[in-house]
């Protein structure tokens, strides 16, 4: 699967399925001389008062994109954004994943839509 915008925002409506609701914002962010550095488009993502993340895409004026995750409270875990590489999403959960080695090896980290029993 290749990791793209239009992926995110579909990933977005999965996690939206799921019990979640989203608020999109777009904006673009300039450098000091007003010049565009890139496009940010951020998706808060929130399930109940444990559950608020945020997923973002960057979009640079030479058509790279960029990804990111923020768990700014997932039960009593909470991170600064990270960069993710990629995620997969199925019908119960997302896979979000950062290769910081050459080897395949990644970090991992799963949202599961269900609470486990």
């Amino acid at each position: 699967m290749e990791m793209t915008l239009a992926y995110l925002r579909e990933t977005v409506g999965v996690i939206k399925d799921n019990g979640f609701t989203s608020d999109e914002h777009v904006e673009t962010v300039t450098n000091g001389r007003g010049e565009p550095l890139y496009d940010r488009h951020a998706f808060e993502l929130r399930r109940g008062s444990t559950e608020d993340l945020v997923l973002e895409c960057l979009v640079y004026p030479d058509g790279t994109e960029t990804y990111w995750l923020e768990l700014r409270r997932m039960h009593r875990l909470k991170t600064f954004p990270f960069q993710v590489d990629s995620w997969k999403h199925h019908a119960d959960r997302v896979e979000f994943r950062y290769y910081a080695r050459d080897d395949g090896v990644a970090l991992t980290l799963e949202m599961a839509f269900a609470d486990p029993s």
